[in-house]
């Protein structure tokens, strides 16, 4: 339940930061230089949400390995 919390929060930290500083981090970047549609009204959006996807599945997924890691002891 706590790791649905961390995803969401770090998901929505990151999705907010990259629709607010117009600095391209590195996967949503790559994501759009990939799909480049024709339609540039939403490479913004589809950039903050891959970026957003990304580096909260991370934060949650060494949550989630330092959890079990304690755990153990």
């Amino acid at each position: 339940m706590i790791g649905t919390a961390i995803f969401l929060s770090f998901f929505l930290l990151f999705t907010l930061a990259s629709l607010a500083v117009p600095i391209p981090l590195f996967p949503g970047n790559v994501i759009v230089t990939l799909l480049s549609t024709q339609n540039n009204q939403y490479i913004l959006l589809l950039n903050a949400l891959a970026n957003g996807l990304t580096y909260g599945f991370i934060i949650w997924l060494i949550f989630y390995i330092g959890n079990k890691k304690l755990s153990k002891r």
